[in-house]
């Protein structure tokens, strides 16, 4: 067997021992799915305020997994980007950019729900890009939440989609989200590695400024002046988070290769003759 490493070889081997890939894959499928349903019950302020709930989980599990050395700068830096999204918010508010909620409850459910599956996932992806080489944790994923995602959305959403207007515009679009997916699922392991899962989460909080300047030149947004000064806070609050602590301090690099792959150089293990 040689080391490079196919779908029929993934199956084979983790079928067994891919519980934990399963788990992780269906904690992002969900928590995916209640986030954009939380967005149809509930306003655009309770779903940006509650997302950040995922902050907080992803640093308790990510404790609980790695027993990183949190230093009280790090919290302080997580409270001024948490700072820094209120401004966003408030900046929101002024300018009465909100819209009415559908269901408010139920709504905040999802997103408190989708916002904790969030941050069990992401401590849990770094608990094992720490630990595993990262075709097989990010294959796995991609794999796992490839057949779950397929199943409920032909349980749940084949209506929907029989409904839908797939014009030249909506294909482009999904085509777009797709491929920024592909991009954020791609990199978002080696910050983990990098840095934390925490810090990951933290840096979300500036993605609305980033939307901002997409909605500048798309469709000629007129931003509040709040926004400016509230990138700024969470830019601060990111380097305050890692002021006095290494990246190195926040987990353990122990990369272990599958006993499925062969290092480079080594003899290849023979097949079995089948009997």
């Amino acid at each position: 067997m040689d080391g490079n490493v196919g779908v029929p070889i993934l199956v084979d081997v983790r079928c067994i021992q891919g519980h934990p890939d399963i788990i992780l894959a269906a904690c992002d499928v969900e928590g995916n799915f209640l986030v954009v349903k939380a967005y149809q019950y509930t306003n655009l302020l309770s779903c940006m305020l509650l997302d950040a709930w995922a902050i907080p989980v992803c640093m308790l599990v990510s404790w609980l997994y790695m027993r990183p050395k949190y230093h009280y700068t790090q919290l302080l830096g997580g409270l001024i980007c948490i700072g820094g999204l209120g401004m966003l918010v408030a900046s929101d508010e002024i300018t009465d950019k909100d819209y009415p909620a559908l269901s408010r409850g139920k709504g905040d459910a999802f997103m408190i729900v989708g916002a904790t599956l969030y941050g069990i996932t992401n401590a849990t992806e770094e608990f094992f890009v720490r630990r595993s080489p990262l075709y097989e944790v990010v294959g796995q994923l991609g794999m796992w939440g490839t057949i779950i995602n397929g199943i409920q959305m032909s349980g749940l959403e084949h209506k929907d989609m029989t409904l839908a207007t797939w014009s030249g515009e909506n294909i482009g679009l999904l085509i777009a989200y797709t491929a920024a997916m592909f991009i954020l699922y791609t990199v978002a392991p080696l910050l983990y590695r990098l840095a934390s899962s925490t810090y990951y989460n933290l840096s979300l909080l500036s993605s609305d400024f980033y939307g901002l300047l997409f909605g500048l030149f798309l469709f000629h947004y007129s931003p509040y002046w709040l926004y400016f000064p509230a990138f700024v806070v969470v830019l601060v609050g990111l380097v305050i988070y890692f002021w006095h602590s290494t990246p190195e301090e926040q987990g353990k690099l122990d990369i272990q290769a599958p006993s499925y792959v062969t290092p480079r150089g080594a003899p290849a293990i023979p097949e079995p003759n089948p009997v």
